[in-house]
């Protein structure tokens, strides 16, 4: 093909690419296409992914995207949302375009505050609606279709009418009623001067009697308790933690009751799998543990590991649940059948020996010789622990291994996990490998008594055995290890236990079973230096009055007899501790109610007398009613209660004190006007009962305190005329009793008068005297104005000197004023007490003006 072809096909193809179309040719060569297309890539890549697939949806239906961008960007809310500029006020064109503009903004914020409300409205309806149809959903699941099904809930219906005296609402739940119940019996026999009852035997019996459907684990916790108090007989001279120390009794005590628990465990395991126990015989710890056995390796499974066999039963399990049971004689005979161990055999035996002796009734005799035949069996013992170091620790039959440690009392940290399951088999085993005195000699790895106790209290703790939840395990671990502090204080934490632990201390204490503090101030668990550790003291006092003080107010005579029970303590300032807790609530609440409730009403023979009363049953030599109701006017005095100290005063029989509190507030009032409700009316009331009191029976009362009162009871009458206007009457007062004087003659004679009472008196002669004074100028304004004597008689006499000269002249009478006005002013100055500044002078000023 040559040039001229070439270039007549070239423009062939030109032609036919051509377009009808108004676009313009564009004619670009290779290197000019190479930099568009870069420049294309370079603007897709950098506007991204999200804008290029933008461009692409809006270029597909029409819509020209940087045009539409340009036309937002222009728009602007700027004129109809934002605060309009203030205008002059003669542009009216722009006034009425700002009112238009305002007028439309309000509207569109009405209308968006109406539409926020409405839908919060139908939210918040269909949220009710939601909910009543789902709480109808659950009570229909709860209830049922028909009422029938429950015929056992039935509606309480309460009374709308009120009683004539609303009583306050007892605060004793019905398990704290049945308590104070015993404890009221309690205190009533004992008062009778019966026999002491055990009140720990009668709060055991009445928390299983089934008809107080107590929770069982109660039961459990006061059955405990009450086997582990009776170890030793109750000595009141005793120390408590040194008898519990001792530790052999007490560890005896503890490992029967776990034995005989596991009885009753086996027992049970045996009656539900009675087909495959296969118990006969005799009805004893041997059949028992054959059963027992037989039920627990009855699969192939559990013979693993166990070495020796006896009648087809493992017999090292035979011979550690024979122990575990309490049954060393089981034990023995197990082992002879097996005929292994023989020297194994020979000190069970004599083990089996000494426990026969000691379950004698002389068994304090038998100690001596048990230690006399203990000695004939250390070389025997001492080979059988030998054995045990070098062979049974790495024995692969759990049960031969736990039976050495047990018989010979050694390896104390070996944990036994095969064999210990519980907590309870934990507590026997760990008391079962105890040293006592007599084996002081041979064992090297001891445990002793309060080495149990530290591991179980502060070692282990609450955490270890889950204490929270399992209280009752907790306390009976407690109490099993002689550790009745710790336990009761423990059980005392919560809201529901807590009147169980305060009862249980009650009849610890009762039965001289329980340790406290010298101090009732310390805490509720405190420890003595001279204790042995872990050993703790619990705080009775406290942990009474602190469950006392909730029901004290509303059952105020199941109070007392808890009070009672604290007879024998001090109080830290030296007080009986019971007084002191009654006197404390008698404070708090001393009403008529509460008063009589506690002393009882006065004997109408004989008005020193209170006859009935809770307290009435625990009078003795040492503490009775009217000593508290002293004791108790102190306390109300020391916090400024004086009327309520005054009457009880009153009904303690001191009426010296009462003479005295009364003074010294009559002081403060006399001189007012007596008005309706006022502390000077209660007074006057109070005055009243006293003289009626001191006019029937004659009391030792010093004699300034009697002059005193005197004084004031005639100055209430004074200032009474004195507010009523009765100034005849008034002046008769203070000339009768020589308390102001006539003239100048009489100032000494009123003076020694004054110095024979108290110094209460000087504290209201101020206003006697001012009170005189006034009458005084009153009389001699009268006269100076020429009032007619004989129509005012009762106002212008004022004396008897006076009434003598009736028929003297009205000057004469005049004169005789101001020497009555002189003597007063005389005997201010001539007084041993400062009187007020403003006393002094208004006096002066009046006798002035009468001059």
């Amino acid at each position: 093909m040559n040039l001229n072809e070439l270039l007549q096909q070239a423009q062939r193809l030109s032609n036919e690419t051509q377009m009808d179309t108004e676009m313009p040719r564009v004619d670009r060569t290779l290197s000019q296409v190479l930099q568009a297309t870069q420049e294309l890539h370079a603007r897709v890549t950098q506007a991204g992914t999200n804008d290029l697939q933008a461009h692409i949806l809006l270029g597909s239906r029409g819509v020209d995207l940087p045009k539409l961008t340009q036309k937002l960007e222009s728009l602007s809310a700027r004129q109809s949302f934002e605060p309009l500029n203030p205008i002059g006020d003669t542009d009216v064109e722009g006034y009425l375009k700002n009112e238009r503009e305002n007028a439309i903004i309000a509207v569109i914020e009405e209308t968006n505050k109406n539409i926020f409300k409405s839908v919060e409205r139908n939210k918040m309806r269909c949220i009710f609606v939601e909910w009543g149809e789902e709480k109808e959903r659950l009570l229909n699941a709860l209830v049922g279709p028909n009422q029938d099904d429950f015929p056992e809930v039935h509606r309480h219906m309460v009374s709308t009418v009120l009683p004539q005296s609303a009583l306050p609402r007892s605060r004793l739940n019905r398990v704290e009623s049945m308590y104070a119940q015993q404890i009221t019996l309690y205190n009533h026999v004992h008062n009778q001067g019966s026999q002491r009852a055990n009140l720990l035997s009668q709060f055991t019996q009445m928390v299983k009697d089934p008809s107080n459907s107590l929770d069982t684990h109660i039961q459990e916790m006061w059955s405990v308790l009450n086997y582990m108090a009776y170890v030793t007989p109750p000595n009141r001279n005793a120390e408590p933690l040194k008898v519990r120390q001792s530790g052999s009794p007490f560890v005896q005590q503890a490992l029967i009751y776990l034995e005989q628990c596991y009885k009753q465990y086996m027992n049970t395991v045996i009656q539900k799998n009675r087909l495959v126990g296969l118990r006969g015989g005799i009805p004893n710890i041997y059949n028992t543990v054959c059963s027992y056995v037989t039920i627990t390796f009855q699969s192939p499974q559990s013979m693993v590991g166990l070495l020796d066999v006896s009648d087809n039963r493992p017999l090292w399990p035979l011979v550690y649940y024979s122990l575990r049971s309490g049954d060393l004689g089981a034990a023995v005979e197990f082992l002879k059948e097996g005929g292994v161990c023989p020297d194994l055999v020979k000190l069970l035996q004599h083990k089996h020996q000494i426990k026969q002796k000691q379950q004698q009734a002389q068994l304090q005799q038998q100690l001596h010789q048990l230690g006399e035949q203990e000695r004939p069996n250390a070389k025997l013992e001492g080979q059988l622990k030998l054995e045990y170091s070098n062979k049974l620790r790495v024995c692969t039959d759990p049960f031969k291994k736990a039976v050495y440690a047990i018989v010979l009392a050694c390896d104390p940290n070996e944990p036994h996990q095969e064999v210990v399951r519980t907590i309870d088999d934990f507590l026997w085993m760990q008391l079962s490998v105890l040293s006592t005195e007599e084996r002081l000699d041979y064992n090297v790895e001891r445990l002793s008594y309060g080495g149990l106790q530290s591991l179980i209290l502060e070692k282990y703790g609450e955490n270890y055995f889950n204490a929270r939840e399992k209280a009752p395990l907790y306390f009976q671990v407690l109490v099993l290890t002689g550790q009745f502090e710790a336990a009761i204080e423990f059980l005392a934490r919560t809201d529901v236990n807590r009147p169980h632990a305060v009862h249980m201390a009650i009849a610890l204490n009762e039965q001289y079973m329980l340790a406290t503090p010298n101090d009732v101030q310390k805490p509720l668990l405190s420890a003595e230096k001279s204790d042995p550790p872990p050993m703790r003291r619990l705080n009775l006092a406290r942990l009474i009055i602190m469950y006392t003080k909730g029901f004290e107010q509303t059952d105020t005579v199941e109070a007392v007899q808890y009070y009672y029970l604290l007879r024998n303590l001090k109080a830290a300032d030296g007080r009986n501790l019971m007084m002191s807790c009654f006197c404390d609530m008698l404070v708090e609440n001393c009403d008529d109610k509460m008063l009589l409730l506690v002393f009882g009403s006065p004997d109408p023979c004989d008005p020193w007398r209170y006859i009935g009363g809770v307290f009435s049953q625990f009078s003795n030599m040492e503490h009775d009613k009217y000593s508290l109701a002293g004791m108790v006017g102190d306390e109300l005095a020391h916090r400024t209660k004086f009327e309520a100290a005054i009457r009880l005063y009153f009904i303690g029989g001191q009426i010296d004190k009462a003479l005295r509190l009364l003074c010294s507030l009559l002081t403060q009032v006399v001189h007012q006007s007596s008005q309706k409700g006022s502390i000077r009316e209660q007074l006057v009331v109070v005055s009243e009962r006293m003289n009626q009191s001191l006019s029937r029976r004659k009391t030792d009362v010093d004699e300034h305190v009697m002059r005193t009162y005197k004084m004031l009871s005639e100055l209430l009458k004074f200032f009474d005329y004195y507010h009523a206007g009765e100034s005849r009457l008034a002046i008769e007062v203070l000339t009768k009793n020589h308390i102001t004087p006539n003239s100048c003659a009489e100032v000494d004679e009123c003076v020694s008068n004054l110095k024979l009472v108290g110094s209460d008196i000087m504290k209201v002669l101020p206003d006697v005297l001012l009170a005189a004074m006034d009458l005084i100028y009153g009389q001699y304004l009268e006269m100076k104005a020429g009032a007619n004597v004989s129509g005012n008689s009762h106002n212008s006499s004022s004396a008897g000197p006076i009434d003598d000269q009736v028929g003297d002249p009205k000057e004469e009478r005049l004169r005789y004023l101001r020497q009555r006005a002189k003597a007063l002013t005389n005997m201010a100055a001539t007084l041993p007490y400062r009187m007020p500044s403003d006393t002094n002078n208004r006096l002066v000023q009046l006798e002035i003006l009468m001059h």
